[in-house]
């Protein structure tokens, strides 16, 4: 079975800090708060089309401790859940008692999965974090959220904890902190794992850095392919477009992603030929 994805359609995106971030990773400087939608535009489109939107991305900018402030707007997101909207977080580093008062609202929470100090410290410019830190945290949410959802139609990666892993997040360059990650995944052994590829964007520090290597990008696709045996893999949102993406897109498949956001012409003309079963969303694709 093949997913593909258009989260654009019935997902809205929201962050709870505006335009506002003080963490300022390099790879985005707050850039990609400014495609999302605040808590009170958010309301209005939600209420200007009733039973259109099915789903919320709930982000924001983070703390210089690496969270977004996520507990003071719980009102706002219990009014989400009672409006029968599903909620998928993106949180970073929440403690137990927060990940406790959040869980009755949780459909998924998407987690950045890095094993690597060097970006930890360099690019998300967490000092006080460490690899050990993101793989303590990882389990945390995991235990308490709870991993597999088992009553979900066959074939479905069904999972409340959705790792995510940028490859080539250190400027565009594939090293081992990349390759580190996939073994440390293939010990955590999660249910679905969502793969974004470094893009290079206007007004980061990052902004003129290179796109990763397709070669590099394919030795950590097939390590992951090779050790991830208990994981479905999905290509997310953040990749690089145009010919490169079609590229990419076509080798994740060859190397058994089963899972595309928005994907190229050429992968589904392919998935098409191969007579792979293919099941759509309009959501995102951590709430398979």
């Amino acid at each position: 079975m093949i997913f593909f994805f258009t989260p654009l359609g019935r997902t809205i995106p929201i962050s709870l800090t505006g335009t506002h971030c003080g963490l300022m990773c390099s790879h985005c400087n707050a850039e990609y708060l400014k495609g999302m939608l605040t808590k009170e535009q958010a309301l209005k489109l939600i209420k200007g089309k009733p039973h259109y939107y099915t789903s919320a991305l709930i982000s924001g900018g983070s703390t210089a401790e690496g969270k977004v402030p996520i507990m003071q707007h719980l009102r706002f997101i219990k009014k989400l859940k009672q409006m029968g909207l599903k909620l998928n977080f993106h949180t970073g580093f929440l403690n137990k008692s927060e990940l406790i008062k959040l869980k009755p609202y949780v459909d998924r929470l998407s987690f950045d999965f890095i094993y690597d100090d060097d970006v930890i410290h360099n690019v998300y410019h967490l000092l006080s974090k460490s690899k050990e830190d993101y793989e303590k945290t990882y389990l945390l949410i995991r235990r308490v959220l709870g991993g597999k959802i088992h009553d979900v139609p066959y074939g479905y990666p069904s999972t409340k904890t959705v790792p995510h892993f940028t490859i080539g997040l250190n400027g565009g360059k594939v090293g081992k902190g990349d390759f580190d990650t996939i073994d440390e995944l293939a010990y955590l052994r999660p249910t679905l794992l969502v793969i974004n590829i470094f893009v290079p964007t206007r007004g980061t520090p990052f902004e003129n850095c290179p796109v990763p290597s397709l070669n590099d990008v394919q030795k950590v696709l097939n390590k992951a392919h090779r050790r991830l045996t208990q994981t479905t893999m999905f290509l997310g949102c953040m990749r690089p477009f145009g010919e490169y993406r079609e590229k990419l897109d076509m080798m994740a498949y060859e190397e058994g992603v089963k899972g595309f956001v928005k994907p190229t012409k050429p992968l589904i003309e392919r998935v098409k030929k191969d007579n792979e079963q293919i099941t759509t969303s309009e959501e995102c694709c951590a709430l398979i």
